[in-house]
């Protein structure tokens, strides 16, 4: 495992040294390298989320985008951010809806109650004072993630399936929502 992960850490090095717009790919593989790194080491999310945030925030800059993280000044309250971490926190809202919904029995699911419990949570996490989050922000976003291609609704289906793998999938959205996004740092 150590020997995968140093491999891994001298291609990011290689790349970030030699290849154009290696600064970006290079820091890009070297966070995501120490997030996988935590994760076979049986580390925490919130160990390994502020690598996958930063490999992210690059990754919005080699797009052209302004992420959050690297921001200078902090934005205005009045002002809705579109981040890659405020995506992150939509998913996380969409994904935890979802899982509420297919572990209530058939045709007992009050969707919009769920829903309005997860915007309360969500309205107090980090990131998201721009935006009054209501039920049915909750229920549009998780939609939006059902609809999207393939290719794009992956994560939000790894996301489901992992939280429905947990041993006890209620109380890891109760966990997830009382403590917000791992990683995520506090602004």
């Amino acid at each position: 495992m150590e020997r995968e992960f140093a491999e891994t850490l001298r291609q990011a090095a290689y790349v970030f040294e030699n290849e154009k717009n290696g600064r970006f790919l290079g820091s890009i593989l070297a966070c995501r390298a120490v997030a996988r790194f935590i994760y076979l080491r049986n580390g925490g999310a919130e160990l390994a989320g502020p690598f996958l945030q930063i490999a992210e925030a690059f990754a919005e800059l080699e797009r052209g985008g302004k992420p959050r993280l690297f921001a200078k000044k902090t934005i205005p309250e009045k002002e809705r951010e579109r981040s890659p971490e405020r995506k992150h926190i939509q998913l996380l809202a969409a994904a935890a809806l979802e899982v509420l919904i297919k572990l209530e029995p058939r045709g007992q699911s009050n969707r919009n109650a769920v829903a309005a419990m997860i915007a309360r949570h969500v309205n107090r996490w980090p990131g998201m004072g721009a935006q009054e989050v209501t039920g049915l922000t909750v229920i549009a976003w998780r939609n939006q993630h059902r609809s999207s291609r393939q290719s794009a609704r992956k994560p939000f289906e790894r996301m489901v399936a992992a939280i429905l793998a947990e041993p006890d999938p209620t109380k890891k959205v109760d966990e997830l929502l009382k403590s917000g996004p791992p990683g995520h740092w506090k602004s």
